[in-house]
C-alpha cells in the first residue's frame, strides 16, 4: 500500500511538473525581454535625457545671469592719505562689501542660438539612434529564435537518422534470419549506426549554443530549455511592393542618424566660426560698502553705489587656435558627408539583396520540399528492395544519407527565408511596443 502511495505521488508530481513547470517562450515575449533588459537601449535613454539637459543648459545662456557678494574684510594696515597738516586713512579697521552683479547678454553672433540648435538636433539623433538601437536588437532576438528552433529540427533530424540506421541494421538481420549475416555486411552495418552519434551529438550541442545565444538576449538563465512557441511555417508571401520598401528602407533611422550627424557637425563648424566674432553683454552693478571699527559696520558709515555698462568683447588673436578648430570642424563635417553617402549606398544594397535573397530562397524552398519529398519516397521503396534482395546495403545507406541531407537542407532554407524577413523588417519597419 505504502508503495503505490509513493507511486502515485510520485506520478503526481511528475504531471504537474509538464503540467505547470515548463517555461514557454514566444517569438514577441523574447523580444519584449530584449528591449526591456537591453543595455544598449538603456543607453540611447540615458543620451536622450542628456540632450533635454543640454537644451535647457543652451536656454540658460540666453537669459540674465545675477550674483550677489558679500566681503568682510579686516584692515591690519590700510593706506594712509597724507596732506600738509593732516593724515587720514582711507580704511578703518573692518571693511564690508555687499554687491548685486546682473549679466545680460545682448549679442553673440550666432553663439547662443547656434548652441541651442545643437542641442535640439542632439536629441533628435539619440530619439533615432534609440529607435535604431531598438531594431538591431529586434533583429538579433529573432534570429537567435529562429536558429533555436532550427537547431531542435536539425536535432530531430539527426536522431531520426540514428534511428533509421538501427533500422537498417535490422532490415540486414532479418534478411539474412535463416542464415549466417556476413561478417563484413555487419560489420560496416554497425559503423553506419556508430557514424550517426557524432552527428546527434554535434547537434545536441548547436540546440545548446543556440539556447544559450538566445537566453543571453534575453537574460535568462544559461540553462533555461523555453518552449518556443512561436513555430517557423512554410507560409511565404511574395514581396509585390519592392519600390515601396527599398524607399521606406533609405528613409529609416540609420540614414537618418547620418544627416542628423551631418546637420550636428555643421552646426559645430558654425561655433567655431562664430568664435572669431565679438560678444556683447549688458552689465548692471550695485555695491553697499563701508569701513567701520567694528566687523558690523554702522549703517551711518556705508554708502551705496551702482552703475550700468554695455561691454564689448573682442577676440584680436588667439595664436591660430580658433582658425584650426574651425578648419577640424569643417572636416569632421566633410567625413560625415562621405560617410552619409556610403551608408546610402550600402543601404540600399542590403536591401535590395535581402529582397532578392528572400524571393531566391522561397523558390529554393520549394525545390528543397520536393527534393525531402522525394527522398524519403525513395529511402521506403529502398528498404522495401533491400528486405527482398533487390538493393545492396550501400543504396540503402546512401538512400538514407540522401534523405537526411535532403531534410536538413529544407530546415536550412526556410531559417534562411526567416532570416531575411527579420532583415527586411529591420530595414523598414519600426519597432512596436506591446
Amino acid at each position: 500500500m505504502k508503495k503505490m502511495i509513493k507511486l502515485v505521488g510520485a506520478l503526481s508530481l511528475t504531471v504537474t511538473h509538464f503540467a505547470f513547470g515548463a517555461q514557454t517562450l514566444s517569438l514577441d515575449e523574447a523580444i519584449h525581454l530584449g528591449l526591456k533588459k537591453s543595455e544598449n537601449v538603456e543607453q540611447a535613454v540615458l543620451e536622450i535625457e542628456k540632450a533635454e539637459a543640454q537644451i535647457r543648459e543652451a536656454w540658460a545662456s540666453v537669459y540674465p545671469k545675477l550674483n550677489a557678494t558679500v566681503q568682510s574684510t579686516r584692515n591690519f594696515q590700510s593706506q594712509v592719505i597724507q596732506t600738509l597738516t593732516a593724515s587720514f586713512r582711507v580704511n578703518q579697521d573692518w571693511s564690508l562689501s555687499t554687491g548685486l552683479t546682473l549679466n545680460q547678454v545682448l549679442y553673440t553672433f550666432g553663439k547662443v542660438s547656434t548652441a541651442l540648435d545643437m542641442a535640439k538636433t542632439s536629441r533628435v539623433l539619440n530619439e533615432t539612434a534609440k529607435d535604431q538601437v531598438e531594431r538591431e536588437i529586434r533583429y538579433a532576438v529573432e534570429v537567435a529564435y529562429y536558429n533555436a528552433l532550427f537547431a531542435q529540427e536539425v536535432l530531430r533530424i539527426a536522431k531520426d537518422s540514428y534511428e533509421n540506421a538501427r533500422n537498417n541494421q535490422k532490415a540486414l538481420r532479418q534478411r539474412f534470419q535463416g542464415g549466417r549475416v556476413p561478417r563484413f555486411d555487419n560489420i560496416k552495418m554497425a559503423a553506419d549506426v556508430a557514424g550517426r552519434l557524432p552527428i546527434v551529438r554535434n547537434a545536441e550541442k548547436n540546440l545548446t549554443l543556440a539556447y544559450l545565444q538566445l537566453n543571453l538576449l534575453v537574460e535568462a538563465d544559461t540553462n533555461d530549455r523555453p518552449v518556443l512557441t512561436t513555430k517557423m511555417n512554410d507560409n511565404f508571401k511574395a514581396i509585390r511592393n519592392e519600390k515601396e520598401l527599398v524607399k521606406t528602407a533609405l528613409e529609416g533611422p540609420s540614414l537618418k542618424v547620418q544627416d542628423l550627424t551631418v546637420e550636428l557637425m555643421d552646426k559645430q563648424a558654425q561655433l567655431k566660426q562664430a568664435d572669431h566674432y565679438p560678444s556683447i553683454n549688458l552689465i548692471g552693478n550695485i555695491t553697499h560698502s563701508g569701513t567701520g571699527d567694528d566687523m558690523r559696520v554702522d549703517e551711518d558709515n556705508m554708502f551705496t553705489a551702482s552703475s550700468l555698462a554695455v561691454a564689448v568683447s573682442i577676440p584680436i588673436f588667439s595664436g591660430g587656435e580658433t582658425t584650426a578648430q574651425h578648419r577640424q570642424a569643417i572636416l569632421e563635417k566633410t567625413k560625415a558627408q562621405v560617410e552619409r553617402k556610403n551608408l546610402e549606398k550600402n543601404l540600399g544594397l542590403s536591401i535590395r539583396s535581402s529582397l532578392e535573397e528572400y524571393e531566391t530562397n522561397i523558390e529554393k524552398y520549394k525545390s528543397a520540399k520536393e527534393a525531402a519529398n522525394l527522398a524519403n519516397q525513395a529511402y521506403k521503396l529502398t528498404r522495401a528492395r533491400f528486405a527482398t534482395g533487390g538493393a545492396t546495403r550501400y543504396d540503402l545507406n546512401d538512400s538514407e544519407n540522401a534523405l537526411t541531407n535532403a531534410r536538413i537542407q529544407l530546415e536550412s532554407t526556410k531559417f534562411e527565408i526567416y532570416q531575411n524577413k527579420s532583415n527586411i523588417k529591420k530595414l523598414t519597419q519600426k519597432v512596436v511596443k506591446k
